[in-house]
């Protein structure tokens, strides 16, 4: 590689771009606390930012007592007599899937069994 004096070194250059982005961030920064300082913009910023949070501690406060008080328990149960439900008792659940009801079908291609798409 040649050193030509006239060339730009692109780390210099980089260096140079993001020093010249920092000011300019810092300058307007600067410029706008000041704008803000004498408006009252800043203020209400300020004002609503304090009403959020009390309104999301409010939130979170009726949440917390909501859970801390947990479902009501169930009574207990009394023991069932040997050879059938109780009368009232409801009946008992299949445990699997049935011909009248044979239970969720996901991601089933209707191709896959020779049935027609719905």
């Amino acid at each position: 590689m040649s050193s030509d004096p006239d060339r730009d070194d692109p780390k210099d250059d980089l260096k140079q771009g993001l020093s010249l982005l920092w000011r300019a961030a810092r300058k307007t920064a600067v410029d706008l606390r000041k704008d803000l300082d004498r408006t009252s913009v800043g203020k209400a910023i300020d004002d609503a930012g304090r009403e959020l949070v009390r309104a999301a501690t409010n939130v979170v406060g009726r949440i917390g007592a909501e859970l801390s008080k947990g479902s009501p328990s169930a009574p207990p149960r009394e023991e069932r007599p040997e050879g059938g439900a109780e009368a009232g008792a409801p009946e008992a659940r299949p445990t699997g899937p049935t011909p009248e009801d044979p239970g969720f079908r996901i991601a089933v291609d209707p191709e896959d069994k020779g049935e027609k798409p719905r």
